[in-house]
């Protein structure tokens, strides 16, 4: 489909629905419809309903359909919504794209309260993406994917908006426990793995009026992780290595825990009071050993065209990592509402968020061969790159590694937000059930970053005074790194001075917004109506240490801020038509923005003389704005099935993109150099877009005879375009935009048993944009493979086996679009669980 064909058939089709509800309009509402947290509970079934009955494009995904796959946190299960595709690290789900737009560009929300990032290191670096890994399965109540807003929300989010819901009672129970305890291995290390969690609820007081829920999750394992990384010398097609690392992860030892809770009270009919609280993250232990074999592109003697490369200027090192982290994100909310004179209903929340990132230890050691070696490699086959020393010194021998540096640098990172939001809704009579609505919100916001730094004492012994007899030898055998170290003694070694704090991670950050909005809401006849608009006032500073390193090697440090103070406006209008009862078509032009990156619009900024480089920020950046078109025509079917497709197309403004100038004149003309410039920084490109179609068809094959009346299927499909002027006058796809990505799964439910085999896929894409297309960093396409399973024993008790990642699918970073270029290519194994749940209630 073309721009040209989609934004014509959009915009006609938007138009008609628009034209059939003009002659009513002036008299029509949409039933009071409006966007408050709405709760998924338990089946598919609330889940579809939950979005049938919406007034705005979303789409959810309920608790119990969490739990039928091997989903460990809600990056994972997020993965199966239409319209998302996943980024893992670490061998987890960790950060959502929507639409294809990347994870720094979208909302995520608990609750409807606005979420601060915990985990700085955000795909495209612009630290305000929400990293999912934090939030265990166990205390997922839903989760909702908002793809058009209301006036009444928050209007960042150019993809949309993740929200997460909290777990509930059921209804209908007074009280209800449910929890779950199991165990599995990861045979990449044999390593194993825990997992349990509990929720309780109970209803009390007259008549039920309050109640309480609270739940507790944790889940522990040690996953290992196979790695090859590598450097090229130049851009392909020359193969000509710089460095490889043949990188060896002993374990990530992760333990993620959540515990939330909440308390409502309803003294009466119109009024109800809650208050409502959650802490999600983990702490984990990371032990890495490395093999890198550097200078493999300086002194090149000999070629051959089998590709086989000689270099005699080879040099081995062994690095050693040991570090440990505590992510988190902490929320609280507490408020109310009620009607006044019979007629205005007012509602008020008060929250705070905060998300931390806090690194208590970064122990790294090198230890180097201070001989050259002269080595053969050849990297043909791109992904088993192999390697020889033709004078037979064995890089596996730990007593050749004799020069030693260290350092431990300790990180914290934090980025918190207190706000309050106030909203009142009246009739306005034009129509029955009609409302208009209006209030305001605040939300100040305030970030920091720092880091210190302490090297340990010199330490003349070899790398043999801390190795193992154990070799580590991994990636299917094939390579092997040499003897394991002795992380603890390693870390167990005193520093030469106290920890001093290093300038160069400092960042103060304060970002202010004030918002008020004002919408209508009506149903006339068979069309429903949402229209208003919004306006956000923004209010920045940003604070960052600026250097300047000059020719002799001296570097001077001052405080860089970057003020900037901005107004937007975001008219929304929302129109659903029902067809039939089970036939809805639904249209809309929303707006939405992302702000800048805090790494992008930092004040900070490093001029490097000697190595003729500038690294800033671009305090001048504007935010990027979006025009958001949607059409999409849904079919309920029975039991919870659904047949719907989704057409959208998204213009943006004054998008932003990392820029790599090269040839750019001294930043001091006092200060002169033999060489031009490279400027590393950020700016704003102008237009772009993206359009794309989300196809979602799931259905229980019921009408097939006993016992085939268990079978269905259950998938989505997303294709997205989408171009931007990545360099000067070149467009192309933007970044972490994938082309193409789907989910499909086969189910068979019937009585005591539910089975079944999901896939997912993401297509290759732009990941890291350079100077040049040869030198972009791209990720190559992921097909997953997962199996749950489980069988009611009896009502109170349920047997379950997951099979996750049955493919061993690999991540896989390339230089260029090539898959014949790796910089990164890892795996991690499959996962296999086992346990049992049990859910009481009354």
């Amino acid at each position: 489909m073309t721009k040209t064909t989609f934004d014509t058939c959009l915009l006609c089709s938007c138009a008609a629905v628009a034209l059939l509800s003009a002659p009513t309009f002036a008299q029509s509402a949409a039933g009071g419809s409006q966007i408050e947290t709405v709760t998924v509970t338990a089946t598919r079934l609330d889940a579809v309903d939950l979005k049938e009955t919406a007034p705005i494009v979303l789409d959810a995904i309920s608790e119990e359909q969490i739990k039928q796959l091997p989903d460990v946190n809600a990056a994972e299960a997020l993965e199966r919504i239409p319209g998302i595709s996943m980024e893992s690290d670490s061998g987890e789900g960790r950060f959502v794209n929507i639409r294809g737009m990347d994870a720094d560009l979208n909302g995520t929300t608990y609750d409807g309260v606005r979420l601060t990032a915990s985990n700085a290191s955000s795909p495209q670096g612009g630290a305000r993406a929400v990293a999912f890994d934090a939030f265990p399965e166990g205390i997922l109540g839903g989760l909702e994917v908002i793809k058009t807003l209301t006036p009444d929300m928050d209007a960042e989010g150019l993809g949309g908006v993740v929200n997460i819901l909290p777990r509930t009672i059921p209804n209908g129970k007074t009280y209800f426990v449910e929890g779950s305890l199991g165990t599995g291995l990861e045979p990449l290390r044999g390593t194993p793995i825990y997992q349990g969690d509990v929720t309780a609820g109970t209803r009390f007081g007259a008549d039920d009026d309050m109640s309480v829920i609270g739940s507790f999750t944790m889940d522990d394992d040690k996953r290992g992780i196979d790695d090859i990384e590598e450097d090229y010398l130049n851009s392909p097609p020359d193969k000509t290595f710089q460095d490889v690392q043949y990188r060896y992860y002993s374990h990530y030892h992760r333990t993620r825990m959540g515990f939330g809770g909440g308390y409502t009270w309803a003294p009466d009919d119109n009024t109800l009071l809650f208050l409502r609280g959650i802490h999600a993250g983990y702490t984990e232990l990371a032990f890495k050993h490395r093999l890198e074999i550097a200078g493999l592109g300086d002194d090149i003697i000999a070629t051959d065209p089998q590709g086989d490369i000689t270099v005699d200027s080879a040099q081995p090192e062994i690095d050693i990592t040991n570090s440990g982290e505590t992510v988190a994100n902490n929320m609280i909310e507490g408020g109310g509402e009620t009607l006044i004179g019979g007629f205005l209903k007012a509602a008020l929340r008060l929250s705070w968020t905060r998300g931390e990132d806090i690194v208590y230890r970064s122990d790294g050691f090198t230890f180097q061969d201070p001989n050259m070696q002269t080595v053969e490699y050849n990297n043909s086959i791109a992904a088993y790159p192999t390697y020889k020393v033709l004078d037979g010194t064995n890089f596996q021998d730990p007593s050749i590694y004799t020069s030693f540096s260290g350092s431990n640098g300790p990180s914290k990172n934090f980025d918190q937000e207190w706000a309050g939001k106030l909203d009142f809704s009246l009739p306005v009579g034009l129509v029955d059930g009609d409302a208009f609505k209006f209030g305001g919100s605040v939300r100040l916001r305030s970030r920091h970053a720092s880091a210190d730094l302490a090297n340990p004492f010199v330490n003349s012994l070899p790398y043999s005074a801390f190795a193992v007899a154990k070799d580590d030898i991994y990636y299917g055998d094939r390579y092997n790194v040499g003897p394991a170290p002795n992380y603890w003694a390693l870390a167990a070694l005193p520093l030469s001075g106290p920890f001093v704090e290093d300038p160069t991670a400092f960042e103060h950050d304060n970002e202010n917004v004030f918002a008020g909005y004002a919408d209508y809401s009506a149903t006339v006849d068979k069309l429903d109506i949402n229209v208003g608009l919004r306006v956000e006032s923004t209010a920045g500073i940003y604070r960052a240490n600026e250097f300047i390193t000059d020719p002799l090697g001296n570097t001077t440090m001052v405080l860089n801020a970057a003020k900037h103070d901005y107004t937007n406006l975001f008219p929304d209008l929302n129109l659903t038509y029902h067809v039939t009862s089970d036939m809805q078509v639904r249209a809309a032009i929303t707006t939405a923005i992302a702000r800048p990156g805090f790494n992008q619009i930092t004040g900070s900024r490093s001029i490097d003389y000697t190595q003729d480089t500038i690294s800033t920020g671009n305090p001048s950046l504007k935010p990027t704005t979006g025009l958001n078109y949607d059409l999409s025509a849904e079919y309920y079917l029975p039991n919870g099935g659904i047949a719907s497709v989704g057409l959208f197309y998204k213009a943006f403004s004054d998008y932003i993109i990392p820029t790599v100038l090269l040839n750019q004149p001294s930043p001091n003309p006092a200060i002169t150099t033999a060489h031009d410039f490279q400027l590393n920084s950020f700016s704003n490109i102008g237009s772009a877009h993206a359009d794309g179609i989300e196809l979602d068809y799931s259905q229980q094959f019921t009408f097939l005879p006993d016992p085939l009346d268990g079978l269905g299927v259950d998938g989505n499909l997303t294709a997205v375009g989408s171009a931007g002027d990545i360099r000067q006058g070149e467009k192309h796809t933007l970044p972490q935009t994938s082309p193409f990505n789907y989910n499909a799964a086969l189910f068979y439910t019937k009585g005591p048993i539910d089975l079944r085999i999901a896939s997912s896929y993401v297509s290759r894409n732009l990941w890291a944009v350079s100077d040049d297309d040869a030198d972009d960093n791209y990720s190559q396409p992921r097909f997953r493979l997962d199996f749950g399973g489980s069988y009611d024993i009896c009502d109170i008790l349920q047997w379950y086996v997951d099979i996750k990642n049955i493919t061993n699918t690999k991540l896989e970073f390339t230089q260029s679009a090539s898959k014949d270029f790796p910089v990164q290519r890892e795996f991690y194994g499959p996962t296999y669980m086992t346990g049992i749940r049990i859910k009481l209630g009354d």
